[in-house]
């Protein structure tokens, strides 16, 4: 909400999004995001059988060498050894691409899944917030990307292993069928035997994701109220809160390595005794005379070599344990959807210049003009802005906007964001060089699109009507300064002032500000309230306030009570008023109404503390008159403890 419209398709934007089929389970989903990369995991597959392969044949050609070089054929010897030299330049090429398109796959599913997970952070906006934690979405991008990626970086090598291990098989098979057997047989038994540990293990990587994400929510959101904790003391609450935490994190993690530690071991132990069995029984085949010196070479490499493919399986089988489990959790946030979302019956954007209608407060706002929502809750009033913007589908169903005649839930969300500009009371700003946070949409006019100079000056034109010129100026590099995390370094009135900017920057059909002026001084305020006037003239400009010097530059004011409207006019018109609504305005703009509202049959006067006579002379040249009050009004301002004196003014 915080003047943000959505950008129109660029490069930067994630080639496609996942449907509500490709999120239905993990499976779909793995497949889903294989088919984004389709060349570089195809080349890893291709890449990774290859090299398996050529490891795979290096026994049968050692084996081969040693039998010509025990017969004397001295020519057949080289002729082997040729072979064994071409076969090793082979896989050394074939060994660096698999590993280049290993770490291809690895960070375009990585870097993939995180920026997915970024933009649909973005679009959900409230709707993530209210389901999933800040720490959680941050551990998802940082620890669950990553670890999905890795799923498709061994896969290559798992395909490879796979299709090695049935090569071996069958020539082993082929040489000697009771060793043969022996090698297949085994392969697969001490594999499942590592297998058992693989559960064990899922089930304590989970509980470690779980605590970890709980850690990081803790840190963020205490990050977010460290001032906060700072003023009641609350910091040592915190670390306490945060050292059970860490503990509990620690613990998982001591239960992760050690049945990680027993599996890295037998991972050792298994497969060696395993050798020293085929060793063991290949010499006694050898002295049989079943096999020849050369066989029993290489099935020792055989076996050698399947230790390879072994561990590759079982890291392979580590590595999609630990992805599914990363894979539940990222889908878990993709499944979120936005509060606002398009339906199946969407209407056409109502034409350019449309008036809104706000049915629950009956606020009527008019193209072209600078319309103010004024009301004693200033909650309320926001409120009524921020509907405007349609951020939420679920609020419309009780409170319909109408654009154009045009429930504005029917039109395209993107139409929606592109025309209606809404900017918090609240601002942010993101990290990076100031000049792209606040000019952060694709130029329309042509006049601007070729050149840095353009884009400058309408930066500064922007930054001149939010009176933030001397606080860019004030940077050592100006707008190409880096702004910090949230905008940290800046005050409250500088961080609303270049907000400001930044919306008008957006140069929106519909313009909707709440507060922008709340946290800077009088005088600032005075030199936005004339010049946002100049900028936005006759352009639809709506604005939440209840400064004076604001709204005596409105065409409109609608001031709202209890969500609706009690009446409309001008600053100066509303002021004079003598009766409920002119009472009621003056007390608001006063800005000294009383906590409780009035109920209802209630003397609205009672709840004005201010002096009108301090607020007439503020918003009005020193030859304006102050209009007479009534003399039902002198004693009600009587009531309130007013002299005589002032009374009788």
């Amino acid at each position: 909400m915080s003047s943000v419209r959505a950008a129109r398709p660029s490069t930067s934007d994630p080639a496609g999004r996942p449907s509500e089929r490709h999120l239905s389970s993990v499976p779909r989903f793995l497949l889903w995001q294989a088919a984004r990369q389709p060349a570089t995991l195809i080349g890893g597959v291709v890449f990774g059988v290859v090299w398996m392969l050529c490891q795979a044949v290096w026994p049968y050609l050692l084996g081969r060498a040693v039998d010509e070089g025990v017969s004397g054929d001295s020519a057949r010897l080289w002729l082997w050894c040729g072979a064994l030299l071409g076969v090793a330049a082979v896989q050394a090429v074939t060994g660096m691409l698999r590993h280049r398109m290993a770490v291809s796959n690895w960070l375009r599913s990585s870097l993939g899944v995180a920026r997915l997970i970024g933009y649909h952070s973005a679009e959900t906006g409230p709707a993530i917030t209210a389901t999933t934690s800040s720490g959680e979405i941050v551990a998802t991008v940082s620890t669950d990307s990553l670890r999905l990626g890795a799923m498709y970086e061994v896969s290559a090598r798992l395909c490879g292993g796979v299709v090695a291990f049935v090569v071996v098989s069958v020539i082993m098979l082929d040489a000697s069928l009771p060793l043969g057997l022996a090698v297949v047989i085994g392969v697969p038994a001490v594999a499942a035997l590592l297998a058992l540990l693989l559960r064990p293990l899922r089930t304590r990587q989970a509980v470690w994701r779980e605590e970890s994400g709980g850690l990081t929510t803790l840190g963020a959101d205490t990050v977010v109220g460290l001032r906060v904790l700072r003023g009641i003391g609350g910091e040592h609450e915190f670390v306490e809160r945060y050292a059970r935490q860490s503990q509990r994190v620690r613990s998982a993690g001591v239960g992760v390595a050690k049945t990680q530690s027993w599996l890295d071991g037998l991972q050792v132990l298994l497969p060696g005794a395993f050798l020293v069995f085929i060793v063991w029984f290949g010499a006694h085949l050898a002295v049989d005379g079943s096999i020849t010196p050369g066989q029993l070479t290489a099935f020792y490499g055989y076996a050698t070599f399947l230790v390879l493919p072994l561990r590759t399986a079982v890291e392979a089988a580590q590595t999609f344990t630990a992805g599914v489990v990363s894979a539940r959790r990222v889908l878990s946030v993709l499944r979120t959807r936005p509060a606002a979302h398009d339906t199946e019956e969407t209407a056409e954007a109502p034409a350019w210049g449309s008036a809104i209608e706000d049915l629950a407060s009956g606020v009527t706002i008019q193209p072209g003009r600078f319309t103010a929502i004024v009301d004693a809750d200033p909650d309320e009033a926001a409120a009524i802005a921020t509907r405007l913007g349609r951020f939420d589908d679920a609020v419309h169903r009780e409170a319909p906007v109408l654009w154009g005649g045009v429930d504005h839930t029917r039109v395209p969300v993107r139409e929606v964001r592109e025309r209606i500009v809404v900017s918090d009371a609240n601002p942010h700003l993101f990290g990076g060089r100031l000049l792209d946070g606040l000019d952060t949409l694709p130029i329309r006019d042509e006049e601007y699109t070729d050149t840095a100079t353009g884009r400058l000056r309408r930066v500064s034109a922007a930054l001149d009507a939010a009176a933030a010129t001397e606080t860019v100026d004030a940077l050592p590099d100006g707008v190409h300064e880096r702004v910090a995390e949230r905008g940290r370094t800046f005050s409250g009135g500088q961080r609303q002032r270049l907000s400001l900017a930044r919306a008008l920057l957006t140069d929106a059909e519909v313009l909707v500000l709440i507060e922008p002026t709340s946290a800077v001084d009088a005088h600032t305020e005075s030199q936005i309230a004339e010049r946002l006037r100049e900028a936005r003239d006759g352009r639809t400009t709506v604005v939440v306030t209840a400064s004076p010097l604001l709204l005596d530059r409105m065409d409109t004011i609608a001031v709202v009570r209890r969500g609706r409207v009690v009446g409309t006019g001008t600053h100066q018109s509303l002021l004079r008023q003598e009766d409920d609504l002119g009472d009621l305005y003056r007390a608001i703009v006063s800005r000294t109404i009383s906590a409780a509202e009035p109920a209802d049959g209630e003397d609205l006067d009672a709840a004005w503390t201010g002096s009108i006579d301090a607020l007439w002379t503020a918003t009005h040249p020193v030859s304006a008159q102050r209009p007479e009050k009534t003399k039902a009004k002198k004693s009600k301002r009587n009531r309130k403890g007013k002299s005589d004196a002032a009374a009788d003014r």
